[in-house]
């Protein structure tokens, strides 16, 4: 999925170009030449983001990705594209789902790991889903951009404002996509270490001899939910006694330490998670309730 992305995003300028080149035929030669600009440099930092497997280019990467697809969206309604402009389309949108995949995640989280160390990303809450993922990406990705159009067209108040709020708006977002992707399930030689702000309060190391099982959590599970409220397959992780962890508090409430003897974890590869605890002798699978 990592070459997929980088391939089609490769392409993008003999495709999606042609189509953008098209679209900015009618307007002024400011404004095309803002587009020209723009798209080369974000399509050069996409690419970079592309080439180097870290957290911070992974963010880069997600967020970076999905202005191509709104790009040529915006200008098949200017002008109708041909064949290479559709392919164009295709392709972003190509590039921006390999971007999004769990295994890209994988990949360039673990780009930052050292020594007999495994990261595996866990989801984020489900309801992060349903539209406050997208409206964070649309108010770090959008405005700046829009700044510069204006600015182009000599709308000087517009690109001031919409320069003024971009540049607040990325700096936040760009913050909080980057705690989204800074939660990670991490075998190291002690054993399983969780970290992850929104379930607990700091990161929280389970010992590897005290771990007895690793699978996919059942159905009446009683376990301590350290899953974030995610969906999708959720692992359940037993220990041989009880180990203290120490939820996140709800907003506005607060913590206390907490024993437990299984908790739940919401990784973006469940199965990788735990045939590589197998691996590790970290406990035998156990079947689906």
């Amino acid at each position: 999925m990592t070459w997929l992305t980088r391939l089609t995003w490769i392409l993008l300028p003999v495709t999606l170009g042609d189509l953008l080149g098209a679209a900015f035929e009618e307007r002024s030669t400011a404004v095309a030449l803002a587009g020209v600009v723009l798209g080369w440099g974000l399509w050069s930092a996409g690419l970079l983001a592309s080439l180097v497997p870290q957290p911070w280019a992974l963010v880069a990467l997600r967020i970076i990705a999905p202005t191509a697809v709104l790009a040529g969206a915006i200008a098949a309604t200017a002008e109708a594209p041909g064949l290479l402009g559709w392919a164009g389309i295709v392709l972003a949108a190509v590039s921006a789902v390999a971007a999004m995949s769990a295994e890209v995640g994988h990949e360039f989280v673990n780009g930052a790991s050292y020594g007999d160390e495994e990261r595996f990303p866990l989801r984020p809450p489900a309801v992060l889903y349903l539209g406050p993922i997208g409206l964070v990406w649309a108010l770090t990705a959008l405005p700046l951009p829009a700044a510069v159009f204006a600015f182009a067209a000599r709308q000087w108040l517009l690109g001031a404002a919409l320069g003024l709020v971009g540049a607040s708006t990325a700096w936040w977002g760009v913050k909080v996509l980057t705690r989204l992707t800074r939660r990670w399930c991490v075998f190291v030689p002690a054993g399983v270490t969780l970290v992850d702000d929104m379930a607990v309060v700091e990161p929280t190391l389970m010992r590897g001899r005290d771990i007895v099982s690793v699978g996919p959590a059942p159905a009446d599970t009683t376990a301590l939910d350290l899953s974030a409220a995610a969906s999708g397959l959720i692992v359940q992780i037993d220990l041989n006694g009880e180990g203290e962890f120490t939820p996140m508090p709800q907003r506005g409430g607060t913590t206390e330490p907490m024993s437990a003897s299984s908790v739940l974890i919401a990784p973006s590869r469940p199965g990788r998670l735990i045939r590589h605890a197998h691996a590790r002798g970290l406990g035998a699978t156990r079947e689906s309730a």
